[in-house]
């Protein structure tokens, strides 16, 4: 089950730190730091069988603390099989990221029926530009080793709405975020167009009426497989202002859909 985990909080890694939207992309977009609730149930397109059962809630915080953004989740999920046999898996995640690029902080763990599986804490450190980074991790284990220069999560969906924005419906990219392991992972993010309101009811949610969405698809190439197939996929209806309504994924085979059920703005730190 670990990859799937991962795969979970990759997903809302991407679409976390979303956020400032560059010069080239839609004017109006603004980052906006926020609560996000969301419902885990099974997907209607690939059904859980009869007596088969599975939900969840994930919630999702991002916060502007002026240098750097703070984002934390946590999730919890209860799946039963066919046969009445039942499980809960959780995993939470909280980083820091310098608005620079400059360091990177993560704390990451999962547990399986209330016994704590996999932790990982670290820092990656970029003494200056163009410079390879320093990853000083603490778990699973005490280490120290140099990471080239990658996109960090909110860099890359700065990335990500940037380029969409601009037109392109493709965009391959390397990032870092140590959810899959402590090494760079290769991104490949497809884009849909442009729709308003991204098909969602935006209505239920004022900080989305009007704002421009698009559909997102993600490939992750960690193990770098023989066929040239991804390790996991993934897909989010990401809103320019970087609120996520929804997002598609698998859990142990099982696809799951996540939707946006409740939303809050958090007030943004005043910086001096």
């Amino acid at each position: 089950m670990r990859r799937q985990v991962v795969g979970m909080t990759k997903a809302f890694a991407l679409s976390t730190s979303v956020l400032a939207i560059a010069a080239g992309a839609a004017q109006a977009a603004q980052l906006v730091p926020h609560r996000a609730v969301y419902e885990l149930s099974a997907k209607s397109a690939g059904g859980f069988g009869r007596s088969g059962a599975l939900r969840g809630l994930l919630t999702y915080e991002l916060m502007d603390d002026c240098e750097g953004w703070s984002v934390n989740q946590k999730a919890g999920l209860d799946v039963s099989a066919p046969d009445g046999e039942g499980h809960r898996f959780e995993w939470s995640q909280a980083t820091w990221e310098a608005k620079d690029g400059s360091s990177y902080r993560y704390f990451i763990k999962d547990s399986q029926d209330g016994s704590t599986g996999n932790q990982r804490r670290g820092e990656l450190v970029y003494p200056k530009a163009g410079a390879d980074g320093r990853l000083t991790t603490e778990l699973p284990s005490k280490g120290e080793t140099d990471i080239p220069v990658v996109l960090l999560p909110v860099q890359h969906t700065l990335e990500l709405i940037e380029r969409a924005g601009n037109g392109e419906t493709v965009f391959l990219a390397q990032i870092f975020d140590a959810t899959v392991d402590e090494k760079p992972v290769e991104i490949s993010a497809g884009f849909g167009p442009s729709e308003a309101d991204g098909k969602t009811k935006a209505e239920d949610f004022a900080p989305l009426k009007g704002v421009a969405s698009r559909h997102v698809d993600f490939a992750f190439f960690v193990q770098n497989l023989p066929d040239g197939t991804p390790d996991f996929e993934q897909s989010i209806q990401l809103f320019d202002n970087g609120v996520v309504s929804r997002v598609n994924f698998e859990f142990g085979g099982l696809p799951v859909l996540g939707t946006l059920r409740k939303l809050e703005m958090l007030e943004p730190q005043t910086c001096n």
